[in-house]
């Protein structure tokens, strides 16, 4: 199992939205908008690293979004 957190940023204006479309995606267990140097942050559960490849890929495809760091916990 592969525990992730990912801090997420987006476009100005459109935080709430993007943060409610990055909770539908499969395997994203929550994610929260915060304050700070990133505006959402989001967790996730996933069998393998090819799943969470194609989580992140499905998080860089929600509009405004503009960067992701992940942190893989072992």
């Amino acid at each position: 199992m592969v525990s992730v957190i990912i801090l997420i940023r987006a476009d100005v204006g459109i935080i709430w939205e993007a943060c409610k479309a990055i909770e539908q995606i499969d395997g994203v267990q929550n994610a929260q908008a915060v304050t700070g140097p990133y505006d959402i942050i989001a967790y996730a559960e996933l069998p393998s690293m090819e799943d969470l490849r194609r989580m992140t890929k499905s998080i860089h495809d929600v509009n405004g979004i503009s960067r992701t760091e992940t942190c893989i916990g072992i």
